[in-house]
């Protein structure tokens, strides 16, 4: 069965606030590297910018009640076993630690897979009027991915 618009941004928020949170718990086990903290904190606060700019879209969505209970072609069940793949790895890592290069190999499989659903949900097919969020936020989650695909070059060996 497809999911509503309600269903999948809900789930889409909750995704970019885990990625955030687990960008948080890479940078407290960089403390000793300040350029580290600093980048693992731009990383959560893109994913925090876009739950907001989700949730400005889930609001602006609400009041349209001509848009009906549209669905979606990407299963809820999906996106709610990513996240919970997420949090598994943000828990692990704030049991366990995670060195640099883990750090670095888990993001980019998380901006990847992220990217990956974003362009999947086609919501700009849906709702043309809000049409270029989540495909900005796939285009941007893969620039993600390539620049810590850099980064692994730059830190991993040093860790």
């Amino acid at each position: 069965m497809a999911s509503t618009w309600k269903d999948v941004l809900e789930l889409a928020v909750g995704i970019e606030l885990e990625c955030a949170a687990l960008y948080e718990v890479f940078a407290k086990r960089s403390t000793n590297r300040r350029e580290l903290v600093y980048f693992w904190m731009n990383y959560a606060e893109a994913e925090r910018y876009h739950a907001a700019s989700i949730r400005i879209h889930q609001s602006a969505l609400a009041g349209m009640p001509e848009m009906g209970e549209q669905k979606f072609e990407l299963e809820s069940t999906e996106a709610a076993a990513f996240l919970a793949e997420v949090r598994a790895a943000r828990e692990k890592c704030e049991r366990e630690g995670v060195t640099i290069a883990e750090a670095l190999h888990l993001a980019r499989w998380v901006e990847e897979h992220s990217a990956e659903l974003h362009g999947r949900i086609q919501f700009f097919k849906v709702f043309p009027e809000f049409g270029d969020l989540l495909q900005k936020m796939a285009e941007e989650d893969r620039a993600h991915r390539d620049l810590l695909t850099s980064a692994e070059k730059r830190w991993a060996a040093t860790a």
